[in-house]
């Protein structure tokens, strides 16, 4: 199979998986279906379970699986690491919990110091630590008659117990027959989202289609260019309350409410802030996670008339949404922005009535020509 690029999400269909790889310029949106299994739920014997991953996710597993190929790691070693990677960070490379960190949660220096001397962050470099320690503590693992769950426990020492591992195996044996050994294939609903390629062109970034716009804004400065060109790749996403990483569209949270009703918590996408967050962070500047945060330390405060492509416009006298402006098209101010639930990432005009903001956070510093007015 020829590999270009994991798509943001997978579904399992009809038992039998195909995997669909496009160059990451031409990946769509993909969208989940059904839910992940509760973490105190036994999955049935043989079943299976969707796997509903976003990119960064999927990039996650596949690192791991490429690291075990590298190690002489069998098949199901590679399964008890992708159940323990779900359960501690949902494959999520850049979480961090206390001293945990990690798509293992692994906390220096380990067993052996068997975590130390590398960037836990780095997927790949956590998996090898995995890896070292199940062979340390369980050399015979392969034929162990332990379950997984119980193995992958004796190398995480987790005081959470080997019940919290246990529901992922029908997952785990489903990403391991794709990205281990290709006896079975994975398909993506597509039509929904990105990443899609922006140009950014030195400070000029050509909107994209999805934008519904056509033309050319100018950032003030290289880098705010490539923070708008990263919002503007994931055009179509939908919107996830609670979603959103500094490495991609993530699954959303439930609030109680409007959220709930409209399923973020089953979704993959952004929030508001989530969109934000994910876009400076690809130019190394880390945001607050929420709007309210944003407004009050997400950078310089600079009055709405001065407004330069790249700021942060915010609604609410006590905040509650956050998009980006994008500068003036054809006359008329637009911003990129997740809306709301039941909505997708989207390009819209700057609405300045009702409870918005008159003024505007500035992440990074610079000058750059006036084009608000």
């Amino acid at each position: 199979m020829r590999v270009k690029a994991l798509f943001a999400s997978v579904v399992l269909v009809v038992g039998a998986l195909l995997l669909v790889l496009p160059r990451p310029e031409k990946a769509e949106a993909l969208s989940c279906t059904g839910a992940a299994p509760e973490t105190t739920a036994r999955p049935a014997p043989g079943g299976s379970t969707p796997p509903d991953l976003s990119l960064p996710q999927l990039e996650v597993a596949k690192s791991i699986v490429a690291t075990a190929k590298g190690m002489a790691i069998t098949r199901r070693g590679v399964v008890i690491a992708l159940q323990i990677a779900r359960q501690e960070s949902r494959f999520e490379a850049d979480v961090v919990v206390g001293r945990a960190t990690g798509a293992f949660q692994q906390i220096a220096p380990g067993p052996n110091n068997a975590y130390t001397g590398y960037d836990r962050k780095n997927a790949s470099m956590a998996a090898k630590g995995f890896f070292t320690v199940l062979l340390a503590r369980v050399p015979g693992y392969d034929t162990d008659s332990r379950s997984n769950a119980d193995i992958g426990q004796v190398v995480q020492a987790s005081g959470a117990g080997a019940s919290k591992y246990e529901p992922w195996q029908p997952l785990a044996e489903s990403l391991a027959n794709v990205l281990y050994d290709g006896t079975a294939a994975m398909t993506c609903q597509t039509g929904q989202s990105g990443p899609r390629a922006v140009r950014a062109d030195g400070v000029d970034v050509e909107l994209p289609p999805e934008a519904g716009l056509a033309g050319t804004v100018k950032a003030p400065t290289p880098e705010t260019a490539r923070v708008l060109a990263a919002a503007l790749s994931w055009l179509g996403t939908p919107y996830a309350w609670g979603g959103g990483t500094a490495s991609g569209p993530s699954r959303g949270i439930r609030d109680g409410g409007v959220a709930d009703a409209n399923g973020d918590f089953a979704k993959v996408g952004f929030d508001c802030s989530g969109l934000m967050l994910y876009s400076y962070a690809q130019v190394g500047v880390s945001l607050p996670r929420t709007s309210r945060a944003q407004q009050a330390g997400g950078g310089s405060v600079v009055p709405w008339s001065a407004a330069l492509p790249g700021d942060l416009v915010f609604y609410g006298a006590v905040v509650h949404h956050v998009a980006m402006f994008l500068g003036v098209v054809n006359g008329v101010p637009y911003m990129v922005e997740a809306p709301q639930s039941g909505d997708v990432v989207k390009v819209s005009p700057v609405r300045t009535g009702g409870d918005f903001r008159a003024e505007v956070v500035r992440p990074i510093p610079g000058g750059g020509a006036d084009q608000h007015v």
